[in-house]
């Protein structure tokens, strides 16, 4: 298909308008997302090229070099882009299978996640909560991943509302969004604020989040799991288990946030040096 036909069975499709919403927020955010997803930079940057601009023969899958030697004004593309993360994966695909050989492959997998300071964060954790090296394949899985696979009976496993745990995992993004200190113990001040709000106990405030971030109702202790996967990540895992959850209206965002802002710290607080 062409890109005309695409674009036109992409702006019908309310399910691909859903998720186009989320990707352009994760794109706005910072690249590291992509990073961690495991998208390779040569990938990603074909695809953006290809975002506003084309080849002369129209080819989808170019490299940086061929770009600039091809580069022509009159080719870019004056209308705004579709971001279709379908096009982008099966680029990323492309790109592994035709360019890579099985010696660089194994090397770009060690370098995204299973290099010996990735693994030495993961391992601390895991290794005083499983009884078999074989129990990691399960328990460990989420360090890997990238969006997790959430339960449908999401909402079932919570003793909250619906639209409270809606709320809690957005008022949660929004406040893990503006830290600028990404520890243990500065994300966890946060959160103890956030279950003040809401008068919840800080177990069930942090419910939500367990099976947001690991797409399980245990795990091991969430907070440092969010530390290991990095902020960007683990927003994305968030803003995703949101949308799964039906996602927020413009409505109740214009609600929300006024609450949101109305979150202050209180006098007696004792505030971590790291969340400044």
């Amino acid at each position: 298909k062409d890109d005309r036909e695409r674009r036109k069975e992409l702006a019908k499709s309310r399910k691909h308008r859903a998720i186009n919403q989320f990707f352009h927020g994760i794109l706005a955010t910072s690249i590291l997302y992509y990073q961690k997803m495991g998208y390779l930079p040569e990938a990603l940057l074909n695809y953006l090229g290809r975002m506003g601009w084309s080849m002369p023969d129209d080819s989808e899958k170019f490299t940086l070099n061929q770009m600039i030697e091809n580069f022509d004004i009159t080719r870019v593309s004056l209308g705004g882009p579709i971001f279709d993360i379908e096009k982008l994966n099966w680029l990323n695909g492309s790109w592994i299978r035709e360019d890579l050989n099985l010696p660089q492959f194994i090397k770009r997998i060690k370098d995204w996640s299973f290099n010996d300071a990735y693994l030495a964060l993961v391992a601390k954790e895991m290794k005083d909560r499983i009884e078999l090296l074989s129990d990691m394949g399960d328990k460990a899985a989420f360090f890997f991943n990238g969006l997790p696979l959430l339960p449908d009976d999401f909402t079932d496993q919570i003793p909250l509302e619906a639209d409270t745990i809606r709320k809690t995992l957005q008022f949660a993004l929004w406040r893990l969004e503006g830290m600028r200190e990404w520890q243990v113990e500065a994300i966890s001040f946060e959160m103890k604020l956030l279950a003040e709000h809401f008068d919840v106990k800080m177990k069930q405030f942090m419910m939500p989040l367990f099976i947001a971030i690991s797409g399980k109702k245990v795990a091991t202790p969430i907070i440092a799991a969010m530390v290991i996967l990095g902020q960007d990540l683990s927003c994305a895992r968030i803003r995703y288990a949101i949308n799964h959850l039906g996602g927020v209206s413009k409505k109740e965002t214009k609600k929300w946030q006024k609450e949101f802002c109305s979150v202050s710290i209180p006098e007696t607080a004792a505030i971590p040096e790291t969340a400044t």
